[in-house]
């Protein structure tokens, strides 16, 4: 383990330092070749190959027709250097938005996938990229494949300029942080930060009394000035070579509990081009724990246990580097280490000129610890190759421009990244509920027109998603849904609508399949409450934990095991097993289990959970092995985990279990948005559902959230709201389906409306990929909109009796004998209670009065059907 970590640490280190950057042009330099598309003859040798009707000259550019799904156009020959690479500058607009792609050839070359940019545009608004292309010599050509299936796109200008290489330094080796004893310091709980009263660089950390952290010395700043690369010493008041002054400034004060905020001001009194500028960089460990840690986190990017940040155990190739990421891909501005019972952590306020820097541990600036840092220029996704710590052009800071960050350090105890996480919430809070546009009606008319008019239906069968691999087929689970749908705020014909639609989906598969059967990933066993056939729902739900439960080893262990010539998912991970892959079939066990109320299936469902504690305090993954490395941190993971240790408390009452259920809920949080990614409304409380890519190689999910992993998530949170109310679960749950909401698309897309894209893009704010049934963003809309619930259950420990029902389950008395509850059904008409893990049959009471005899069902297996309507008050007696 330790050689591997070392060979991996050079390779990294080598392939991010050792290469070079690229600077623009300077200011006033002559293009290698332009084009002013606003000029019919600049418009006129670029000519439509595919999908394109018209190409023509307009006011603001060349306007391109879109007409078909491949639309593309192909520019004159164009001289350009062979002895360097070159800045393609273009600027568009496009009216439907999507990916824009730029192939490039070298002369009698053709155009390949290999040798060509993608890039986001967003829908009406103009864009400018700055490309980079390798050289390419005389007589190059460009391949312009415009955004959008149809409409227009117009490109207002492209530039082509010589790029100009910038070295990276030879950085100095990094010098532990020596503070006189008598240094400032500023206190907040356990945390102490020192500083120097001059020198603004030096600082030191500590936490409950032992170094965490310490600032990165000597830093110095990188800037451009014409071909070549200046490197200045960070310092107050430093003139550089070429005659600029900078000012540096810091001030330290006490914050909340256990933080200590702090500012740092830059500015220079002459415009400079800055390739590297370190506003805030912290060296965790040096000197103390070093290398070594328990877990770190940089949010949305790395969740890591002691292993390196960075690595290909989860995705392969150069987006594998994440030290300094595209901005949008920072779920919330969070770093932290824990090591040796502490955590020290970085917060810092959002800033688009801004960068993160994060290496754990240090292959940066070697100083044998873990850098957590703010730089100057930042990362919008272009601007750096993957990870690179230089970017590929300079930003500019105007003579007397402030920059400015506002920072964070955070420390406590813990053995986990998840004390670092709470204090996150607690300091910034979380962020408004998205605006979804919908009430409750709104809502209601979306999902039904989903289930009704989408292309998810195929006549009364169902496909999970709208995608050329899922086809149609029975299912019952969709009825469910509908039927609800028709409970709410529909207009009757609507709702008639609905139910003869839910009637004829439910008819299409036998009553013994009814449990389970659905196309959503949020599933409830409420079918055989509303049509019946309950016997046979109770054999499917037994026969489906033991299923569950039969698939671990004797000591409770389940191994991935290799899907035949597919690839070997758990080749990266140091296990052949991990919490997520365990996770789900635990929990489906117990559900099911309580489901058919048989005690020994829930006391082997609960063995098994009890053999998930190994996991205790580790990082969540796994829970995607039918397309992600077994390794990678999934949302999916924490999800399943809490449902199923709330599970546990619910049938046992033991501490232990909820205490654990709240541990995963928060190793969810960092998949969160908890912070506006881009200028676009679509972005808080979206989730990433793996830090990773499919495969280890595409789709790459950092910055691509895939909300029905968040709504599954959400769904456990939801369970979880009730035994910890003062956690943020609901806000959570809420904000998640709200943004779920807003992902959903619209009427105006007749095939997919009312479905959830399988992800989003949060720069071009645009929906794609799979269109997924309405289902599961149902199960959390239900709940934002204060709906009856779906479905509801009670478990009854000291009557060893679980109460299930379409509607709201509230127990007001119980004893070993006596059960009385409050069902608040939602359907119209007649709907069924279950009562399973009875031991004899009972007597049944209705408001005080008797149940009449041809309202009660005993089937002989522990279980009672009670047929009921409306809002009822039932007792029960044995």
């Amino acid at each position: 383990m330790t050689h591997h970590r070392l060979r991996l640490s050079a390779a990294l280190a080598a392939a991010c330092l050792c290469a070079s950057v690229s600077a623009a042009v300077a200011d006033g330099a002559a293009p290698l070749a332009a084009f002013d598309f606003t000029r019919p003859q600049a418009v006129a040798p670029w000519k439509p190959v595919s999908d394109v009707a018209e190409v023509s000259a307009t006011a603001d550019g060349m306007r391109i027709t879109i007409t078909g799904p491949d639309p593309y156009l192909i520019g004159p020959p164009v001289d350009l250097p062979e002895d360097g690479g070159v800045w393609l500058r273009v600027r568009l607009r496009s009216e439907t938005g999507g990916s824009c792609q730029v192939f490039y050839a070298a002369a009698g070359k053709p155009f390949v996938e290999a040798r060509s940019i993608r890039f986001g545009v967003g829908a009406g608004a103009w864009t400018e990229r700055r490309l980079p292309l390798p050289p390419l010599g005389p007589k190059a050509r460009l391949r312009i494949d415009p955004p959008g299936r149809s409409g227009t796109a117009t490109i207002a200008w492209m530039r082509l300029e010589r790029r100009v290489p910038v070295e990276a330094p030879a950085w100095p080796a990094p010098a532990a942080v020596d503070l006189p004893a008598d240094a400032p310091a500023v206190r907040s709980g356990e945390v102490t930060v020192r500083y120097d009263r001059t020198d603004p660089a030096p600082l030191a950390v500590d936490v409950a009394g032992k170094r965490m952290a310490g600032g990165l010395q000597p830093m110095r700043i990188g800037y451009v000035s014409g071909d070549a690369t200046r490197w200045i010493p960070w310092e107050d008041g430093h003139r550089d070579p070429d005659g600029g002054t900078w000012r540096l400034s810091r001030t330290v004060t006490a914050g909340a509990g256990g933080s200590v905020d702090v500012a740092v001001r830059v500015t220079v009194d002459r415009p400079r081009e800055v390739v590297f500028l370190p506003m805030l960089v912290l060296v965790a460990g040096q000197g103390t724990f070093a290398a070594a840690k328990q877990q770190a986190v940089f949010a949305g990017l790395e969740y890591l246990a002691d292993e390196p940040s960075s690595s290909e155990k989860d995705i392969r190739g150069p987006e594998a580097n994440r030290r300094t990421p595209s901005a949008h891909k920072v779920t919330f501005p969070l770093m932290a280490v824990a090591a040796e019972g502490r955590y020290v952590g970085l917060v810092w306020d959002r800033d688009p000129r801004l960068a993160a820097l994060f290496d754990s541990p240090d292959r940066t600036f070697g100083s044998g610890g873990h850098v957590m840092g703010v730089v100057f220029p930042g990362a919008d996704g272009q601007n750096r190759e993957p990870g690179h710590v230089l970017p590929r052009w300079p930003a500019r800071l105007e003579a007397g421009e402030p920059l400015v960050l506002r920072a964070t350090l955070i420390g406590g105890r813990g053995e986990t990244v998840v004390p670092a996480v709470q204090q996150y919430v607690r300091l910034r809070g979380l962020p408004p509920l998205p605006e979804t546009g919908l009430d409750a009606r709104g809502y209601g008319r979306l999902a039904s027109d989903g289930w009704l008019e989408s292309a998810i239906r195929e006549g009364d069968r169902y496909r999970h998603a709208v995608w050329p691999k899922f086809g149609a087929h029975p299912a019952a689970g969709p009825a469910a849904w509908m039927r609800h749908l028709a409970r709410g705020p529909a207009e009757a014909q609507l709702a008639a609508r609905l139910r003869k639609t839910a009637d004829a989906a439910v008819d299409a598969v036998p009553p013994a399949h009814w449990y389970g059967s659905g196309v959503s990933h949020v599933r409830y066993p409420v079918v055989p409450l509303l049509y019946g056939h309950v016997a046979e729902s109770l054999v499917a739900a037994a026969g489906s934990a033991q299923g569950q439960i039969d698939r671990f080893d004797a000591d409770g262990r389940l191994l991935y095991r290799k899907r035949g010539d597919g690839p070997d998912y758990a080749s990266t991970h140091w296990s052949r097993e991990a919490n997520g892959l365990a996770a789900r079939p635990v929990r489906d066990a117990l559900e099911a289990a309580v489901y058919a109320g048989d005690a020994d299936l829930v006391a082997e469902a609960l063995r098994l959970l009890r053999t998930l504690d190994r996991f205790a305090g580790t990082v969540p993954r796994g829970a995607q092995t039918w397309e992600v490395p077994l390794h990678t941190p999934d949302i999916l993971a924490s999800a399943h985990l809490v449902r199923a240790y709330t599970l546990g408390y619910e049938l046992t009452g033991e501490d232990h279990f909820l205490e654990q259920a709240r541990y995963w809920a928060w190793t969810g949080v960092p998949f969160v948005y908890l912070t506006r990614p881009t200028d676009g409304p679509v972005g808080p409380y979206s989730t990433i559902a793996v830090l990773g890519a499919t495969n280890w190689k595409a789709p790459v999910w950092f910055g691509r959230p895939v909300q029905w992993c968040g709504m599954v998530y959400a769904d456990a949170l939801y369970g979880l709201v009730r035994h910890d109310p003062d956690g943020p679960w609901k806000r959570l749950a809420d904000g998640i389906t709200a943004a779920g909401i807003q992902h959903t698309w619209t009427q105006t897309d007749a095939k997919r409306q009312g479905l959830l894209p399988d992800y989003f893009e949060l720069r071009a704010q645009r929906r794609a990929g799979p269109a997924i049934n309405p289902g599961t963003v149902q199960s959390g809309a239900v709940r934002l909109y204060d709906m009856p619930p779906v479905y509801d259950y009670a478990v009854c420990r000291k009557a060893g009796a679980f109460v299930h029902a379409p509607g709201g389950v509230r127990v007001t008395e119980e004893s070993e004998d006596r059960v009385a509850l409050t069902v608040s059904g939602w359907p119209t008409g007649v709907y069924r209670v279950l009562v399973s893990g009875l031991e004899k049959r009972p007597a049944v009471r209705f408001g005080g009065a008797a149940a009449p005899d041809e309202a009660v069902t005993w089937l002989g297996s522990g279980a009672l059907v009670v047929r009921v309507t409306g809002a009822v008050r039932v007792a029960i007696d044995w």
